[in-house]
């Protein structure tokens, strides 16, 4: 039995396929050294100023799930770098970190991650991705404080 879910199941695999290249098609897909899928590339989200940041979302082993905040996929900044960004600031709002310690984005609440006949797709948490994006320039910039960030007041 094939234990990585886009063997388990190829038409899910098609599907995130066709959902990122209709809605995010700069996107690439990668297969990272443990095996992982991941979508990499970069979004503009303009809020203030043109600042790109380039993403990249991984699939958990077992995806779909929704036993944690962020579901079976991570968002990661590779650029501008979430570490640097948490030093910087002594912490992030709204963010995880893995069993590495890397600072992920937090996109969903576990109710938010549908598993089942509809699946939450890795262009949807590019979508909450860019939302957390547009909240954290807000933020930085002073336009909103940390309680409207986290608790998702904007």
């Amino acid at each position: 039995m094939n234990n990585l879910w886009y063997e388990r199941d190829p038409q899910l695999l098609s599907d995130e396929q066709r959902a990122m290249n209709r809605f995010f098609p700069q996107f690439q897909l990668a297969k990272l050294n443990d095996g992982k899928l991941a979508w990499e590339g970069a979004v503009q989200p303009k809020v203030l100023g043109n600042h790109q940041w380039y993403l990249q979302v991984v699939y958990d082993h077992n995806h779909p799930h929704n036993n944690d905040y962020g579901g079976s996929l991570r968002v990661y900044s590779i650029m501008p770098d979430l570490d640097e960004l948490e030093d910087e600031h002594g912490h992030l709002p709204h963010t995880l970190h893995d069993s590495r310690g890397h600072v992920y984005l937090c996109t969903s609440r576990p109710s938010d991650f549908k598993v089942g006949t509809t699946q939450t797709t890795a262009a949807a948490a590019l979508g909450w991705a860019i939302k957390w994006i547009a909240a954290f320039e807000l933020w930085a910039n002073g336009d909103i404080t940390e309680g409207q960030f986290s608790g998702h007041t904007i």
